[in-house]
């Protein structure tokens, strides 16, 4: 009997704390949101919307059209108009060193950001070697080792499996096409330039906090040295499978290969990465604080950042 009073004096009191809270968000609805990566591997291009208010059903605002300046070290370079709420420079590649500024002016509003180009990473070796996990399994083992330069710089490691498929279909009609997989892999590794980035609480068992999803690192550890980094993820095998065949039908692979990417970000896409996935982890959560998600955009919402990913070593199976 005690403990179903002490329920009941539990739920007044929670009920008693209630209060109503008016809320405006006329600050965060109608702005421009841009949104662009670039590298110097493709030309620039991105999107732009429009934000809109929490409270309605239909949460986003939609694509809309306005005018895009684009600025390289400060000089206009070449304008055009988005169509559906996307802009493409098709002669405009960007160059490492390079400060771009794009300017979005749509209904009677206006919104900026810039972003300096990264130089690829100073690679030195990356040493492979296959070994057997605790689940019987393979994992690839990669020792990556690269200088970095004496300004703050700041990195992304990402692996990729790609491999291509041939199917042909043999019914009514002879059919050959060629089908490109990518999938990339999730990096295990215990090296403190991972751990560095978020900084989990909890016990040895229980670690409380987001995993290091993206595989991104500053270099704080090591500014102005070389530094070799270890990490593991799985062994070639997502795509064994495909190399079947029927009285219909014959899938070859006709190659397999693992791209090993060293990127040096900006510091723009860093902080955009940081906390998009911190807000991706509490964000259902009800007793954790509110993480907003990076953004550079001044006038606006969203993010304009680059990167560079030249640096890649690549392992073939044919």
């Amino acid at each position: 009997m005690k403990k179903y009073i002490l329920y009941s004096l539990i739920l007044a009191t929670a009920w008693a704390c209630t209060k109503t809270l008016e809320f405006n968000d006329n600050g965060v609805g109608n702005l421009i949101v841009l949104n662009s990566i670039i590298s110097p591997d493709s030309c620039v291009s991105g999107s732009i919307s429009q934000s809109t208010s929490i409270l309605k059903d239909n949460r986003y605002g939609g694509f809309i059209d306005g005018a895009v300046e684009l600025y390289e070290n400060g000089t206009k370079v070449s304008q055009i108009n988005s169509l559906y709420g996307n802009f493409r420079f098709t002669d405009i590649k960007p160059k490492p060193g390079v400060t771009y500024r794009i300017v979005v002016s749509s209904n009677g509003k206006q919104a900026e950001a810039e972003t300096t180009v990264p130089d690829q990473v100073s690679l030195i070796s990356v040493d492979t070697a296959t070994i057997s996990n605790e689940w019987g399994g393979k994992n690839l083992s990669c020792n990556i080792k690269f200088h970095d330069s004496a300004d703050e710089d700041f990195y992304r490691i990402i692996i990729t499996d790609e491999s291509m498929v041939r199917f042909t279909n043999f019914k009514d009609s002879v059919k050959t096409r060629y089908f490109i997989y990518q999938y990339s892999n999730s990096i295990n590794s215990d090296d403190p330039v991972f751990k560095s980035v978020y900084n989990n609480f909890g016990s040895d068992i229980i670690d409380i906090g987001p995993e290091n999803s993206y595989g991104i690192f500053p270099d704080d550890y090591f500014q102005g040295k070389d530094y070799s980094i270890q990490a593991q993820t799985s062994d070639f095998n997502r795509h064994n499978g495909y190399a079947t065949d029927s009285v219909n039908y014959f899938n070859h692979q006709v190659y397999s290969r693992r791209i090993i990417q060293v990127q040096k970000l900006s510091k723009g896409y860093y902080n955009y990465m940081k906390y998009l996935n911190l807000y991706t982890y509490y964000r259902d959560n009800p007793f954790a604080e509110p993480v907003p998600v990076y953004s550079n955009v001044n006038g606006g919402a969203g993010i304009f950042a680059s990167f560079n990913d030249a640096s890649k070593f690549t392992i073939e199976k044919i």
